[in-house]
């Protein structure tokens, strides 16, 4: 059972660590369990237009990738502002995928335009229970409502994991339900992930090198630093770089493909200088690729540091979040940052809660 917080834990460090202890069993628990069987409406989509916001865009992203390149269906990522633009016919016949770990007044934008498409399927951890538990009757009857349409509701954890920033269980959690779902189409080439395939990366960590430098000069990260990595990583590494930013409130470092890295990331680091962090799966080129880049970046004098992930790239993203979850928190707990009452809180409603009606889109 997760905490709660309580006066001894004012910044929310001890939340945290529940639930980051939490992990191995939550992700043991969905493996054991097995994903629910889809709708007929969901296993006979064909081409699907995928959405989600915030470590949602992580997701979204992550899915995304899966369709294109394992199954023989199609997908697109499209960001929750671009449906308050597209027509109609931009949606006919597709099936509208929203990723949401509790159906955030953004989330919604895209859930209003449910109509113009054939099928939905929501991801969320948010049941309409548990919404009404939580004081939100709008948001239970919004969901209620995709269920009595026909919609897919893909649960997974954590129902309310709010009071701090930073989110850890969800979004492992939904990346392994979107494997899940991937997996269990039709046709898919990806087979369900197991509890020795997954649980092992849970153990990665970061190397002690990288945890010293951001604990001895953290204004050589706080400032930006770039994360460094190859596809099919790249395209869906936004959570990974949003930790720094909403567990320590450091910039958000950009993301580069090794290749893309040669071309303006790395010149624009030889004006001004700060770390390198890169991700290396386990594939011989991408052993190459690290190989050069590091050579490249130490003979200008720029820091680098690796983390490694022993596993397949459709898992390897399971490493990479437990080891950045470990680096964030032990750097978090060395600096005393708040997590509850973190800068700009409740000031964000402007845009956070923007949720226009577009039971038409806006001209």
């Amino acid at each position: 059972m997760l905490s709660t917080p309580n006066p001894p834990d004012p910044i929310g460090h001890v939340l945290l660590a529940d639930r980051l202890a939490a992990l191995p069993q939550v992700l043991a628990d969905m493996i054991t369990r097995g994903p629910a069987p889809l709708r007929p409406a969901t296993r006979a989509s064909r081409r699907f237009i995928i959405t989600g916001t915030g470590s949602s865009e992580a997701h979204a992203r992550y899915l995304t990738m899966l369709l294109n390149l394992h199954t023989d269906r199609a997908a697109a990522y499209l960001p929750l502002s671009g449906f308050t633009m597209a027509e109609s016919a931009c949606f006919a016949g597709a099936t509208l995928v929203v990723f949401s770990q509790g159906v955030s007044p953004n989330a919604q934008i895209a859930l209003r335009r449910r109509r113009d498409f054939a099928h939905c399927v929501l991801f969320t951890a948010t049941t309409p229970a548990a919404a009404h538990a939580a004081g939100k009757p709008d948001r239970a009857a919004l969901l209620q409502s995709i269920i009595d349409a026909g919609g897919e509701l893909i649960e997974f954890p954590l129902a309310e994991e709010y009071t701090t920033l930073i989110r850890f269980v969800g979004p492992m959690a939904g990346y392994l339900a979107a494997l899940q779902f991937a997996a269990s189409l039709d046709g898919s080439r990806i087979p369900l992930p197991s509890l020795g395939e997954i649980l092992p990366l849970l153990q990665t960590r970061p190397p002690a090198e990288l945890l010293t430098a951001m604990k001895r000069l953290p204004s050589a990260f706080s400032a930006g630093f770039n994360l460094v990595t190859a596809a099919p990583i790249s395209d869906y590494a936004q959570n990974l770089a949003c930790k720094f930013m909403e567990g320590v409130y450091w910039h958000c470092p950009p993301i580069s493909d090794f290749l893309q890295f040669a071309h303006g990331p790395f010149q624009e680091m030889n004006a001004h200088p700060k770390p390198v962090l890169i991700l290396q799966g386990d594939s011989a080129i991408e052993s190459e690729m690290v190989d050069r880049s590091v050579r490249m970046l130490r003979e200008v004098g720029l820091d680098a540091f690796v983390i490694r992930v022993q596993g397949p790239a459709l898992h390897s993203i399971f490493g990479f979040e437990a080891a950045l979850n470990a680096l964030v928190f032990e750097v978090m707990v060395h600096l005393r940052v708040d997590q509850i009452n973190w800068p700009g809180k409740g000031r964000d409603d402007l845009l956070y809660g923007f949720c226009p009606d577009l039971a038409q889109p806006t001209p």
